[in-house]
């Protein structure tokens, strides 16, 4: 009797299906085998062959590579699951507890446990992401996104796709415009034309687009994102954001800058160049960003960039 470890190597590191393995002389009953994982419906893989603890695109990944298995024509991975796959950035709650898969209508959209099955209009535009994922467009995820993520952060995918310094855009705010008049009057498209007015080019991170909106809805002027700051005569610094009319940068600090020395040194450094140049430093954490609005404020009063209490800025809260 065959021990069920004993599948044919083609088998032993790849998601196969049900049919494939019959094909090869494997029966159900060694499918049945606790060694054995069944992401969906007809689709096998051995236990252990992936790292459970690995970051979230991976785990996306291995779902995609798993439903490819059983994948059919005219489907494409979409909306969060899209979104994974391109790299845009979803807020940390967003967890990928399910595969979204679009066909057009009239078609039936998948119904399996673990995919969330949607209908799509024929002029949603898709292709291949990465080289092997059927998956809409991005421009085309973006707009699914206004459907299951609020209007902030759907201006951080925005920003995200439409680039920075240090990252190549991938589409341009044009595209994301064209888009949206296409989706019309579609679901979601209160919150595609709100974030569509605050996309920037420049931000390198969501906190940093977060931190952008969140000043302005405190009643600051928006700030400029990444422009360059000449300091110390020649060199050419480039703040997260920057209030150019009051001279003040503000930099965000994600626990990247606390638990790395080299960057910690460089931020105080960066720090003291800008203030030698005339400018005020205002260095924001996710306790600032992601605590309380007023706590924010009265942070912002303490350093004297918004008037005291009781003077009303009049911007209305984005979210």
């Amino acid at each position: 009797m065959r021990h069920p470890l004993d599948l044919p190597p083609e088998l032993r590191s790849i998601h196969f299906s049900t049919a494939d393995a019959a094909d090869r002389g494997v029966g159900p009953w060694r499918l049945r085998a606790r060694t054995v994982e069944h992401p969906f419906y007809g689709v096998n893989v051995l236990a252990g062959q992936h790292d459970s603890s690995s970051r979230d695109l991976d785990q996306v990944r291995r779902a995609c590579d798993a439903y490819l298995v059983r994948m059919l024509p005219g489907q494409w991975f979409s909306h969060t699951t899209g979104a994974a796959l391109v790299g845009i950035p979803l807020p940390p709650q967003m967890r990928a507890d399910s595969v979204h898969v679009s066909v057009r209508a009239p078609r039936t959209p998948p119904r399996a446990a673990g995919v969330m099955g949607h209908r799509i209009s024929a002029d949603v535009r898709v292709g291949t992401t990465g080289s092997k994922y059927p998956s809409c467009s991005p421009v085309d995820i973006w707009c699914q996104l206004s459907t299951v993520i609020g209007p902030s952060d759907l201006v951080a995918a925005g920003d995200f796709l439409v680039g920075s310094r240090n990252r190549a855009p991938i589409l341009d705010i044009v595209a994301l415009a064209d888009a949206c008049a296409r989706y019309g009057s579609k679901r979601g498209a209160v919150h595609r034309a709100t974030a569509l007015e605050r996309i920037r080019f420049g931000a390198d991170s969501p906190p940093e687009t977060l931190l952008r909106l969140r000043l302005v809805e405190a009643g600051l002027p928006e700030p400029v994102v990444q422009p360059p700051v000449i300091v110390a005569g020649r060199m050419v610094l480039h703040p997260d954001l920057l209030l150019p009319d009051d001279r003040v940068t503000f930099e965000y600090e994600g626990d990247g800058h606390r638990v790395d020395p080299e960057q910690w040194q460089r931020d105080i450094d960066r720090e003291e160049l800008f203030k030698r140049a005339g400018y005020q430093v205002v260095r924001v954490t996710s306790k600032h960003l992601f605590g309380s609005r007023r706590e924010f404020e009265d942070r912002l009063r303490r350093l004297g960039l918004l008037p005291a209490k009781g003077a009303r800025s009049g911007v209305r809260p984005f979210d």
